[in-house]
């Protein structure tokens, strides 16, 4: 099903690509194409290859494979212009309408709610959290069905959250980039504390590893001392990279209105 997800995207996104006008095109658009597949790649990645397999027994390698999930391919998707795939769709917006409120309206108020920018980082941190909590961890590691629903979730969420914050939206509203910003320091903040006792916690938290058997030999403590550093500094980072890439865009959106004025 994941593969099935994944080349529909990319096949929607290539024909994006297509009815881009050729004014549109430039050093840019190439980049983004780059971008954009490079993320939906390194999903298959972490999801379809011996990485699945070792997640499934090495702790730190989980933790990795959320990382991509939830973290670095939805950003570089979005950062590719997932917004190119509406293209792809022309009359998505019609066909939508067409249906009947009483089915449409469950599903935009549910959408509204979680892409609300008080909600959107309590999820983001929220997800993380939960499927880390000891007994869910370890119920998720033994049950197929759990396994997949805890992926589909993590990836499913990084990329509404990373639209709603880099999508090509609300570039137009100054009180967006601020509201972003808040976001973005929010989910910081939890993540960095996560990771903290993580690493530095001298008992072993997750003992579904002991339980299944770890693929490599390694001590249950260092396994987990390399999964608490993942979460607590690489996480981080992609939130302090949306930080900067947010302040970038403000910087560009304040000279594009200094120059109309000027």
């Amino acid at each position: 099903m994941l593969v099935l997800f994944l080349g529909v995207l990319g096949a929607l996104y290539f024909f994006g690509q297509r009815r881009t006008p050729e004014a549109e095109k430039g050093a840019k658009y190439y980049w983004q194409a780059i971008s954009f597949y490079t993320g939906l790649i390194s999903i298959y990645i972490v999801s379809h290859t011996y990485l699945d397999y070792l997640s499934q027994y090495m702790f730190w390698v989980h933790r990795f494979q959320h990382l991509v999930l939830h973290h670095l391919a939805p950003l570089l998707m979005v950062l590719g212009g997932m917004e190119l795939i509406r293209r792809a769709l022309p009359n998505a917006g019609q066909h939508w309408t067409s249906i009947p409120v009483i089915l449409r309206l469950p599903v935009e108020l549910t959408y509204r709610l979680i892409q609300h920018p008080v909600v959107a980082p309590i999820i983001f941190v929220g997800l993380i959290y939960l499927w880390l909590i000891p007994d869910i961890h370890f119920a998720a590691m033994l049950s197929q069905k759990l396994y997949y629903i805890m992926n589909w979730s993590m990836l499913l969420d990084g990329m509404l959250f990373w639209w709603l914050v880099l999508g090509p939206d609300w570039q137009g509203e100054s009180k967006g980039f601020a509201v972003r910003l808040v976001m973005l320091i929010v989910v910081v903040v939890p993540q960095q504390l996560l990771g903290a006792y993580l690493t530095l916690t001298n008992s072993v938290v997750y003992d579904v590893y002991e339980v299944c058997g770890r693929a490599w030999p390694i001590s249950p403590l260092a396994d987990q001392i390399y999964g608490g550093v993942i979460t607590w500094i690489p996480a981080s980072m992609m939130s302090v990279l949306g930080l900067v890439l947010v302040l970038q865009r403000r910087f560009k959106y304040q000279k594009r209105q200094e120059n109309e004025i000027n």
